[in-house]
């Protein structure tokens, strides 16, 4: 293994001629302080047999691999699959020979290029485009089998390095079916990787690049950075932009161009302002032209923005938006319009009016995904959550792909919730925000939050009397996401929502497909409760009954009143009457409505059995409580020392049956579900004027 002296683009070179280079290593001695940079090689054993001295650096004698100190700041040291070359910014100090510019492989040398040669591929200038497509197409027309190969890689070549990307995938694809060996050649893997770069699929371009036998080749490091700058993945662009910066020398001016703008994006989005400010400085002296100085002067103005200059970033955006490169300056105008409305110079109105128009300019990349956001944030901002959401999962299935996707489904789960668990749905019509919910129910975080978001969206319906929309919700939850107790015990709540529907069966049947063996005490409660009350509801009084007899407590006993009550029990709807109106008279407090309607009730059942004694007792306590409000009327006529006539008894019987039956229990069961109405629960309300 020898050095030997080449002439590369930039003047000499010193190149070694070596098989499967490993990555390059940089090492500091920490006693002399020299630094040395180190390739390993594939093969055991191969090193350098003596020192090699050189004006800019010396190639030390090893072992195994390559070390080289550095006597310059300029040193550039490339690898290829076939060597390395080593060289600097203005050609070495070294003399000898001029050799020819291009080695091939098999001629034992090499020279200092890249794999993707992209100049030498195009076949002179643009103007020649046409003549030379022609040409080869013609040969190839004329190739017998044998020779079409090589030919169509010509072709397939020529149209990449011209950027005419539909023309070259069509070569590449009847290349392989063809011979489908050659996909796993580095080569067509490399091309393969430039054409779907510039077919806009950097995803793919990547995965082409990262084929590890690539690895050895410094130029292919610094595709994989343009390929990753455009799929989003900004951190991996400048990693591998660092690995490659070594065969920047190697290429020609428009690429210099592209890759310079490309990591000056990368570094502004990790906020690596140095290396920005590093790659911006390098295109400003450049002497670029056209749309390529416009792209630098607005990342310039990105980089000073997030230094605080508004009023240059603003100036370099307005410049680079009157750019004719249409991608160049809808992102321009983009970034103008968020500066703008941040700064409050323009109205939340016209930003949004200014984004629904940029998100029709351009299609199919990050920038479109960076409108879509930009727009979705606005809408939000607005209250117009649908629109926002609509917007946030076109872009999640546009660039489900992209690193970016994980954070749009979020953006959309924070929408949801901040909707349907932080009230801000409660500003919206109930009918609004219940389709909201079902277009969107995807969203529906899992666990206690899902349950609770669906809970205080069922609230919100009942409080309107939308009660089918809100039993729908809770049959689902029952029926799909609860289990155990809980389950049970939601089922109890849907069982109301029927019953306030006037739908008693329903519940009836919801118990019934949720029935366990083992539940806590307060859960069977409450669904005994609820059962026995949709039997009342059938008429199916002694079921009820029967349901009540080992549960205790006040809401035990109104439920038994409203159970004696319809079935004209008139003895047991006395005692129970007794029970709940206990010592109520001693409080001087005047009495809310459902008291009244007890004490109505009580003095009924006392009319009905004829029980003088106690209806007299009865008008002396309450009397006091009752003589203003309502019933009023039908109490001094029920307690009076002759009392009612046996027909008045029947009437108003009648019309509190028809009015009041059953009007406390909705009453509560509607609170449980809105809070907000159970505050009037108990208050003097508005009773039937009797």
């Amino acid at each position: 293994m020898e050095p030997e002296r080449q002439r590369g683009d930039a003047g000499a070179v010193i190149f070694v001629t070596a098989d499967d280079v490993g990555g390059r290593l940089r090492l500091s001695d920490p006693v002399i302080g020299d630094v040395l940079d180190i390739l390993p090689l594939g093969d055991d054993g191969r090193g350098l047999a003596e020192r090699n001295q050189y004006v800019d650096f010396d190639l030390l004698a090893s072992a195994q691999g390559l070390v080289i100190k550095a006597l310059s700041d300029d040193l550039e040291i490339v690898r290829f699959s076939t060597g390395v070359s080593i060289g600097a910014r203005d050609g070495l100090a070294v003399s000898g020979p001029d050799l020819a510019l291009k080695f091939e492989a098999s001629a034992g040398g090499a020279s200092a290029q890249t794999l993707l040669d992209l100049a030498n591929w195009r076949k002179g200038p643009i103007t020649d485009y046409t003549k030379n497509e022609q040409a080869m197409l013609l040969a190839l027309s004329k190739a017998n089998p044998a020779q079409r190969k090589a030919l169509r890689w010509d072709l397939a070549r020529f149209y990449t390095a011209h950027g005419a990307a539909p023309e070259a995938h069509a070569m590449l694809q009847l290349l392989k079916d063809t011979d489908p060996q050659i996909e796993q050649t580095m080569l067509w893997r490399a091309v393969s990787g430039v054409v779907l770069l510039d077919l806009g699929r950097p995803e793919q371009a990547l995965k082409q690049f990262l084929d590890p036998d690539l690895d050895a080749e410094s130029d292919i490091w610094l595709w994989r950075a343009l390929a990753a700058e455009k799929a989003g993945r900004m951190e991996d662009a400048l990693s591998y932009f660092r690995r490659g910066s070594e065969a920047l020398v190697l290429h020609d001016r428009p690429f210099l161009t592209q890759i310079h703008l490309a990591m000056a994006r990368a570094a502004l989005d990790q906020q690596a302002y140095d290396v920005a400010s590093g790659q911006i400085v390098t295109l400003q002296n450049m002497g670029l032209d056209g749309t390529a100085a416009l792209a630098t002067d607005y990342a310039y103005g990105k980089l000073v923005q997030r230094q605080g200059d508004i009023a240059t970033a603003r100036a370099r955006f307005q410049d680079a938006a009157t750019a004719s490169d249409r991608r160049l300056s809808t992102q321009a105008r983009l970034d103008l319009t968020k500066l703008e409305y941040a700064e409050g110079e323009i109205s939340i109105t016209e930003a949004t009016e200014r984004l629904e128009r940029l998100r029709f300019a351009w299609r199919g990349d990050l920038l479109e995904l960076d409108v879509l956001e930009t727009l979705s944030s606005l809408y939000a901002e607005q209250g117009q959550f649908r629109l926002a959401l609509e917007t946030l999962q076109h872009a999640a299935s546009a660039f489900s792909e992209t690193p970016k996707a994980r954070l749009l489904a979020a953006r959309m789960t924070d929408i949801f919730s901040r909707l349907f668990l932080d009230g801000e749905a409660d500003e919206l019509p109930p009918l609004a925000a219940l389709g909201l919910f079902y277009d969107f129910s995807e969203l529906t975080p899992l666990g206690e939050p899902g349950d609770r978001m669906i809970r205080q969206l069922v609230a919100r319906l009942v409080s309107v009397d939308l009660l089918d929309r809100a039993a729908d919700l809770l049959e689902h939850q029952v029926s799909y996401r609860l289990e155990g107790s809980a389950q049970a015990l939601v089922a109890a709540q849907l069982g109301k929502i029927y019953l306030l529907d006037g739908r008693p069966e329903e519940t009836l049947r919801i118990m019934r497909a949720t029935r366990q063996t083992v539940l806590p005490t307060d859960v069977m409660v409450q669904r005994s409760l609820v059962s026995s009350r949709a039997l009342a509801e059938l008429k199916r009084y002694e079921e009820a009954t029967v349901l009540l007899e080992d549960i205790s407590g006040r809401e035990a006993d109104e439920l038994r009143a409203d159970i004696f009550w319809a079935s004209h029990d008139w003895p047991q709807l006395a005692a129970i009457t007794s029970r709940l109106l206990g010592t109520r008279w001693q409080n001087e407090g005047a009495l809310g409505l459902r008291e009244r309607e007890t004490l109505i009730r009580r003095a009924l059942a006392l009319s009905f059995t004829d029980d003088r004694m106690g209806l007299s007792q009865l008008r002396s306590r309450y009397q006091p409580l009752i003589k203003n409000g309502d019933y009023a009327g039908v109490f001094d006529l029920l307690t009076s020392p002759d009392g009612a006539p046996e027909g008045e008894l029947s009437r108003i019987v009648g019309e509190l049956g028809g009015v009041d039956q059953f009007r406390s229990f909705l009453s509560a069961y509607r609170a449980e579900f809105t809070p907000e109405i159970s505050a009037n629960a108990g208050g003097a309300g508005t009773g039937s004027g009797l």
